[in-house]
């Protein structure tokens, strides 16, 4: 009896011992398998997609144009602008004084331009020819003002597009800075009572004129 069992406990013991070994040798060979390339493969591939996707993303930020600024007057619409008392270096009336307060009770044109701005010098014989037009009546003021040129050659200049409207000197250029003229040529409108109601940062055309000086009570047309 005693033989019996101890039989049966050596073939239990041998039974445990090839089980042990089935399952390192079916660990091995799991561990020694290829693996599956494809699905290697579709992970790599999705790797590389994010990486590619995420570099486009920041190229196209990188190089993305900025929003354009458009420049605009320094004094907003419905106030009213600093006043200024300048000398008249060409034009009509050289040799005076011209403020904007003396102006009050007449709508002004108040044009920021510079001899060497190429889309000013377009734009001032069109403004001698609006500007005579409506000289007869006198139906407002035009002023030119200058700061970035030798004050010496202003009359020259005014004498070369035979200009008839006051050409004012800015020294240092204070009233272009308190006017935040930042491009030229840039045109203020501003009516009887010396309120601004238009500010044109762009060489003017007849449409623009046409809003400007509808805006301070004159018909263009």
């Amino acid at each position: 009896m005693v033989r019996k069992v101890s039989d049966e406990q050596r073939e239990s013991q041998i039974a445990r011992e090839q089980r042990k070994e089935l399952k390192e040798e079916l660990a091995a060979q799991y561990a020694d398998r290829p693996r599956n390339p494809i699905r290697h493969r579709r992970v790599i591939f999705m790797v590389l997609g994010g990486i590619g996707l995420l570099l486009v993303v920041f190229s196209l930020l990188a190089f993305w144009p900025a929003p354009a600024q458009t420049p605009t007057g320094g004094i907003p619409n419905g106030t009213a602008p600093p006043d200024f008392t300048l000398p008249v270096y060409g034009g009509g009336g050289i040799g005076s004084t011209l403020s904007l307060a003396a102006l009050r009770g007449h709508p002004v044109v108040l044009n920021f331009y510079s001899e060497s701005c190429q889309p000013c010098l377009a734009e001032i014989p069109y403004l001698e020819r609006v500007y005579k037009s409506f000289d007869a009546g006198g139906q407002f003021a035009l002023l030119g003002i200058n700061q970035s040129d030798p004050k010496e050659d202003i009359r020259s200049f005014g004498n070369q597009y035979t200009v008839t409207y006051p050409l004012l000197f800015d020294a240092g250029g204070n009233i272009n800075q308190q006017y935040g003229v930042t491009a030229i040529p840039t045109t203020y409108f501003i009516d009887s009572q010396g309120i601004v109601r238009s500010v044109i940062v762009q060489p003017l055309t007849p449409a623009t004129m046409k809003q400007g000086l509808a805006s301070v009570g004159i018909a263009f047309p």
